[in-house]
């Protein structure tokens, strides 16, 4: 067993013994009468640790609040100057606003505990009333696990950039096109890399893509850190598909109207505003839509991309997985657990790994739903027209009303 886990269990130990002896010692007073004169030492040691704690997390409360928030403010003047700043100095600056977001969550970490210990050490509250309040504490302790775990994949990324930051100066790069695909060619030939799966790597994928104006974001790590959380959220927990829309707009991807996103799909984290569903489409449960690839095989060394526009009236089966640079026609219909890597036709059925087509479907089909919807799309217009009209009046007559008023 390594040392590490000894003392992680060591300390896992104490900490349990010492909250059954608290227990005991709340329940019993006189626990000295019965177990021996030994309890009363073990009662001694609980009253100092326990004044202790009152003293720094309960009677400091107020500095703790006032520092805390001099320290935000200070980390996020420091993040908003690093992450602009990143456009120019793409290594500099991802370095120090990566920083800034780790003591954004040490510092999340820290207030979780913080509260959590000022809760159980305030001497105004009931022991009962200590016990309800750790139990409402259980799901943002959750929170706090979720948020370590990805404090560690930031402070990973964060410590392989410091690691090769001088490798990074001695990439170089060429762009292949083929249609909707760009394929960037990473040479590594003047550097001691030997993967594309690296941070220099990385980085320069953020430059070329800024570079490119295929993505808007200045730090694409930074940003795909914190929009997987709200696919995670969107794709598992939300199921109204009007206000999941809102959120997976929110994060990039072009919707249209009366789209439906099934549970458990995922999206592209790192270029989800590659993705176009226009409107009347539908996806399935459980379907990936991939709009990036790393390819590390032989001497090819290179990051791949392509737009994904799944157009109206089209239908994706459950556990569909889309490529990089493919277009789903009008009317399409892709079977369930197919492989789509091709553009499909429209009003074509495709299904199997690769997807090939299985039969045509007849447009006049959709007919009677596409009249329907210019009908209901040219009554929308002209509501919107109307409003535009009185708004325009109304303002009219505030002008000619203000310029008609002597004072």
């Amino acid at each position: 067993m390594s040392k590490k886990r000894i003392l992680g269990y060591s300390l896992l130990t104490l900490i349990i013994i010492f909250i059954t002896f608290t227990v005991l010692d709340y329940i019993a007073p006189n626990l000295s009468e019965i177990v021996g004169i030994w309890w009363l030492s073990i009662h001694y040691l609980i009253g100092f640790i326990k004044d202790f704690f009152e003293f720094i997390f309960y009677y400091n409360i107020g500095n703790v609040v006032f520092w805390l928030f001099i320290i935000l403010l200070i980390n996020t003047l420091i993040y908003a100057i690093s992450y602009n700043s990143t456009k120019k100095h793409r290594l500099g600056g991802t370095i120090t606003s990566i920083f800034c977001v780790i003591t954004w969550l040490i510092l999340f970490e820290l207030t979780i505990i913080w509260g959590l210990l000022g809760m159980l050490f305030n001497p105004n509250w009931q022991f009962e009333w200590k016990i309800i309040l750790l139990i409402g504490y259980i799901p943002l302790l959750l929170i706090s696990v979720f948020a370590l775990n990805l404090l560690g994949d930031i402070f990973s990324f964060w410590v392989d950039i410091i690691k090769e930051n001088k490798e990074y100066s001695r990439l170089r790069y060429h762009i292949e096109r083929n249609g909707h695909i760009k394929i960037i060619h990473i040479d590594m030939s003047a550097t001691q890399l030997n993967s594309v799966f690296s941070a220099a790597c990385y980085l320069l994928v953020e430059e070329v893509l800024r570079k490119e104006r295929d993505s808007q974001a200045v730090s694409r790590f930074v940003r795909s850190a914190l929009t997987n959380i709200i696919f995670e959220i969107a794709s598992h927990f939300n199921i109204w598909p009007r206000f999941k829309n809102k959120l997976f707009r929110f994060v990039g991807l072009k919707i249209g109207r009366n789209v439906l996103i099934s549970q458990y799909t995922r999206v592209d984290g790192l270029l989800p505003n590659l993705i176009s569903l226009e409107n009347h489409t539908a996806l399935g449960v459980s379907c990936n839509l991939i709009t990036h690839t790393f390819i590390d095989r032989g001497d090819i060394r290179a990051f791949l991309y392509g737009p994904i526009q799944i157009c109206k009236y089209a239908r994706v089966g459950a556990n569909v997985t889309i490529t990089p640079g493919v277009t789903i026609g009008e009317g399409a219909v892709v079977a369930a657990g197919a492989l789509v890597n091709k553009d499909v036709l429209p009003y074509t059925m495709v299904g199997g790994v690769p997807a090939v087509p299985i039969k045509e479907i007849d447009p006049a089909t959709y007919q009677t739903r596409i009249e329907q919807d210019n009908i209901l799309q040219q009554k929308s217009s002209k509501q919107s027209k109307s409003k535009q009209k009185k708004l325009a009046q109304k303002k009219l007559e505030k002008k000619n009303y203000q310029k008609t008023t002597p004072f």
